[in-house]
């Protein structure tokens, strides 16, 4: 299906009450999804679990900064970025509250947890985007899985509304 599309009908999903989005937040989350999109495909992400990513991370607060000092969107650690493990080029905290960086820079270090890191193994994954790398062997991070397993449940409930309203759409044609 064409990402137009597939941002339309997220637009949608997004926009539904049980995702608690304000009118600002839905906004902004509808005009980033098309870069969204292309950047998930492009580094072997689901879109949906960054979508959750950012969910969790900062509820689509652009200029969102942790106590850690991660930034934007995706909660990404400025001084992480400009990594060649993860592809990410150089970026400051005022550049990651730009969406489409903190979105690109979110994708590419979400890959290299999910796909090098942990494998294919989302849980390891994501405790790895979360908790870097204290996510493997006996002393996994609770807290890490603890965060995987709140995107997920994220994830769940967005692909589960986004189906329904994917539905309505393909009646519509």
């Amino acid at each position: 299906m064409e990402a137009t599309i597939i941002a339309h009908v997220m637009c949608l999903a997004l926009s539904s009450p049980e995702l608690h989005l304000s009118e600002y937040r839905k906004s902004l989350s509808c005009q980033s999804l098309d870069h969204l999109i292309v950047e998930a495909r492009k580094n072997d992400v689901d879109p949906v679990l960054l979508i959750s990513v950012i969910f969790v991370e900062s509820g689509w607060r652009r200029s969102a900064v942790s106590p850690a000092g991660a930034c934007g969107l995706t909660q990404v650690i400025p001084k992480y970025t400009g990594n060649r493990l993860t592809g990410t080029k150089k970026y400051t905290c005022r550049q990651l509250k730009n969406p489409k960086n903190s979105i690109t820079a979110g994708s590419k270090t979400l890959s290299f947890w999910i796909n090098k890191y942990g494998r294919g193994n989302l849980k390891v994954g994501l405790c790895g985007y979360s908790s870097g790398f204290r996510c493997k062997g006996k002393r996994r991070l609770k807290a890490g899985f603890a965060y995987a397993e709140k995107v997920l449940r994220i994830k769940k409930k967005i692909d589960r509304i986004y189906r329904k309203k994917l539905s309505i759409y393909k009646e519509g044609d």
